[in-house]
């Protein structure tokens, strides 16, 4: 199968001028002109006539009914009728439940031009209710800018970003090469490089806008598996090191964080509990865990999320960080209830 890192937009352009070929005759050379005009169109490189006839190869070998057709000096290419689209074949009613699926794991991204097929299948009455529903958020800014950045990334193209903070007190620029998307908490979010190496993490709702450039990049050695297997969210510094962080839950939180672990490293002291009961002062009943991973922001808002269900034992910097964050919380609450 081709590698080109914009194979599938290719197979989707000549997919649509083969159908047209049944009635236009494309000669390859009508195919290649037309094919880099759309490529161009969508902000991409046009590709080589080898190239594309490497596409039609492939898509011969696993789909079939290409044909091609002597005219004059030419030769026309095309499907044998306009219903061979690899794009419109019929699907059975279990790939079509689980198309439905993924285009809601896909969250009803608008501006997804080149999965439209996904789109369609979404809004298709035709099609059985939904069985399974996944968490979106239809309120969520610059949702259009992700098959932009999917496109960028399969590209390895390099941007100029201008971008805003979270709170929108600041604004910056800045040159990088977009590696990884990630959904967390209902938010994309994108993962870079910078020139130096460097990851940065940005939220896409932080963009003001985003446009290619030709400076060249070099992306870092990053497994992204194990670049998140450390954090809970997405938030890592360069310096960030993993922590052991003792904790102990409830037994109604405990039977919660069983079957959805804080963090993949977690661990039920079943053994030491009896040790760790008599060193620390904790509520009667309940149970002992551990996670080995870095203290960030989304750890802490996790940890706090249980409203005494959980009290963080070690280490001491973060224990006392939630137990502050606590105290600030309840001088609010107390300020709201005097009045």
């Amino acid at each position: 199968m081709p590698t080109n890192k914009n194979a599938f937009l290719r197979f989707k352009i000549l997919d649509q001028l083969l159908s047209e070929s049944v009635a236009a005759r494309y000669s390859m050379s009508d195919l290649a002109a037309r094919c880099n005009e759309e490529l161009k169109g969508k902000g991409f490189d046009p590709v080589s006539r080898r190239c594309l006839e490497k596409d039609l190869e492939f898509l011969q070998q696993e789909f079939g009914n290409i044909k091609r057709t002597r005219a004059g000096k030419s030769t026309i290419v095309s499907y044998e009728s306009r219903s061979d689209s690899i794009f419109n074949q019929k699907v059975s009613q279990s790939e079509r439940k689980l198309l439905q699926a993924v285009s809601h794991i896909l969250g009803r991204i608008d501006g997804l031009s080149d999965f439209d097929f996904l789109k369609n299948l979404s809004h298709n009455e035709e099609l059985d209710e939904p069985i399974i529903s996944f968490e979106t958020n239809s309120y969520l800014e610059k949702k259009e800018l992700l098959p932009k950045l999917l496109g960028y990334i399969e590209m390895a193209q390099s941007l100029r970003v201008s971008y805003k903070s979270i709170d929108g007190s600041k604004s910056g620029e800045v040159d990088l090469l977009p590696r990884f998307l990630k959904q967390y908490n209902n938010r994309w979010f994108l993962f870079a490089n910078v020139e130096d190496g460097k990851v940065l993490t940005f939220s896409l709702d932080q963009f003001k806008s985003i446009k290619p450039i030709t400076k060249k990049i070099e992306p870092a050695k990053i497994r992204w598996t194990d670049y998140f297997e450390d954090i809970v969210g997405v938030s890592k510094k360069d310096d960030d090191d993993v922590k052991k962080i003792l904790f102990w839950a409830s037994d109604k939180q405990s039977a919660y964080i069983r079957s959805k672990p804080i963090h993949s490293s977690q661990k039920e002291m079943k053994k030491a509990g009896k040790e760790l009961r008599e060193k620390y002062a904790v509520p009667t009943g309940g149970h002992f865990f551990e996670i080995s991973c870095v203290v960030n922001y989304e750890l802490k808002r996790e940890l706090s999320a249980a409203f005494g269900e959980i009290l963080v034992l070690q280490p001491q910097s973060l224990s006392k960080a939630i137990h502050d964050s606590i105290n600030e919380m309840n001088k609010r609450y107390a300020c709201l209830m005097e009045k």
